[in-house]
């Protein structure tokens, strides 16, 4: 059986500060977020398993020089503050921060 390998296609990235990336991350229910070498980033997927493809619609990466198990959002509007987690990265997330790091030309 032929094993296929998983293609990772990044379509934006932006650069965000912590309070903002982790705000939009509350707004929009993506969690948990991602951590390596200092940078902080979350992102939006959608997985083709019959072409073996993710596509990363939307990333956002913001500098957090040291990891934290989480981030506190502080309050706004009717949403009260909320503690959100941060995961060291995988295999495949490390691809996907490349790749917006890329993007960004970091």
């Amino acid at each position: 059986m032929e094993k296929k390998s998983l293609i990772v296609n990044v379509c934006s990235a932006k650069q965000r500060p912590v309070a903002e990336l982790a705000g939009c991350a509350l707004c929009q229910e993506v969690k948990p977020l991602f951590w390596k070498d200092g940078k902080l980033f979350c992102f939006e997927t959608k997985f083709y398993a019959k072409d073996s493809r993710l596509f990363v619609l939307d990333t956002c990466v913001a500098k957090m020089p040291t990891y934290s198990k989480t981030v506190r959002v502080e309050g706004f509007a009717n949403i009260p503050s909320v503690i959100l987690p941060v995961v060291r990265t995988s295999a495949i997330t490390e691809k996907i921060l490349e790749q917006a790091l890329n993007m960004l030309k970091e």
